[in-house]
């Protein structure tokens, strides 16, 4: 009873245990068994495996039968005979190493745009990760600023019972906590939107349970370098695969005018007669010009196209890397002034005006517009941390291979 017990619990076990706060485990989780890059890698081994046979002679043809029966089925003795024989078409050796390294360049392509995806799946899932930080600190922020307003509240209460304020400073405290409750719900629904970006990347239940996570309160560790696409960049390696691939098409295209050469052999036995053999030799007269011509110039089209596209490729992944590197910068700077500046400014005007306030020194909208500012200001805080993060994180997905 005990074995079938620890069977059905290690059923109902999820496939493997996520550690939500770290979120350099998010992401490797993320990549470790998505679907996407499980298919480009099926599908890298199999262009792996085409590069040996698309390089190698085809299979030999063999022949057996019967020729010059007569019709009434009767043997003519000079002519009627069993034939045996075999054929083999011998393609040029030029064709063959162009189909090999065409073969060969194609598995390079999907092996680099395997590459690309992975790094695309790693960002979207730290993207994710950062958003749904963002959220819970938000909110967190948002709930201890709620819990001074209960205190503005009930102060604003004590003052209105024994006549030192007006009861419309208790509703509008009230009011004011409304509104931070509507922020909270608003916060909610942002962090399950994150929730459902997330959960897919992983292959888990939309269902799952995610603890309350956190920013980090600083991300000075996390820096960017010049705003430089890589030589070796994964999207352009494979766009150079693609070009070289339309360099051997060509290459095969103008092999068209050296046709290969099909040599048959036929060994004839004959009852009566002394048997008879034939060796015959086939080759392509390439003298349709209208058949080849087009075809080259197809080719090279492709492979100009082919070339055109990488220095696309690089202009929209130096645009990407240009915006994370001002999106880093400004964030940087906004994080340093809100953090060294803004907020503790706010802070201490919404500490010493509730002081003076509970003690009469202070009017009751002096209260309510230093705990709005005070909330603003870190919120701000906040969504420039989210930003200095994932401006970063673009960045380095786009220098590790993301497309933009």
């Amino acid at each position: 009873m005990f074995r079938y017990l620890l069977l059905a619990l290690a059923l109902a076990a999820p496939a493997f245990a996520v550690d939500w706060r770290d979120r350099d485990a998010v992401v490797a989780a993320a990549a470790q068994n998505h679907p996407t890059l499980t298919r480009l890698r099926t599908e890298a081994e199999a262009a792996r495996e085409r590069v040996q046979s698309a390089g190698a002679l085809p299979n030999p043809m063999v022949m057996a039968g019967v020729q010059d029966k007569q019709v009434d089925l009767r043997d003519d003795e000079m002519m009627t005979m069993i034939m045996v024989g075999a054929s083999q078409t011998f393609v040029r050796k030029a064709k063959r190493d162009a189909r090999r390294e065409s073969a060969n360049l194609e598995a390079v392509a999907l092996e680099r745009e395997l590459d690309a995806a992975r790094a695309e799946i790693e960002r979207d899932a730290l993207l994710a990760w950062y958003d749904l930080a963002a959220a819970d600190s938000q909110w967190r922020a948002t709930e201890q600023v709620r819990e001074a307003v209960e205190a503005i509240v009930a102060a604003a209460r004590v003052r209105y019972e024994v006549g030192g304020a007006a009861q419309s400073d208790v509703i509008r405290a009230q009011l004011q906590q409304s509104g931070l409750d509507q922020q909270l719900l608003a916060l909610n629904g942002r962090r399950r939107a994150a929730i459902a970006r997330l959960l897919p990347l992983l292959g888990l239940p939309m269902d799952t349970d995610i603890p309350r996570l956190e920013l980090p309160e600083t991300t000075a560790a996390l820096t960017v370098g010049p705003p430089v696409v890589p030589d070796n960049h994964p999207a352009l390696a494979a766009l150079d695969a693609e070009i070289a691939r339309a360099e051997e098409q060509l290459r095969l295209v103008r092999l068209i005018e050296s046709p290969d050469i099909d040599v048959e052999a036929q060994y004839g036995i004959r009852k009566t007669q002394t048997d008879v053999f034939s060796v015959v030799a086939r080759i392509e007269l390439p003298i349709r010009r209208e058949q080849i011509e087009p075809q080259v110039r197809e080719a090279i089209l492709l492979r100009d196209a082919a070339r055109t596209r990488i220095d696309e490729v690089r202009r929209e992944l130096l645009r990407a890397l240009g915006e994370a590197v001002a999106e880093h910068d400004e964030s940087e700077e906004q994080l340093r002034f809100h953090r060294d500046v803004l907020v503790p400014q706010a802070r201490l005007a919404f500490e010493s005006t509730l002081a003076a306030y509970q003690s009469g020194g202070a009017s009751f909208d002096a209260v309510l517009t230093t705990e709005s500012e005070l909330l603003r200001l870190q919120l701000q805080y906040y969504e420039f941390l989210l930003r200095h993060a994932q401006a970063v994180a673009r960045y380095q997905a786009l220098r590790e291979g993301a497309r933009a």
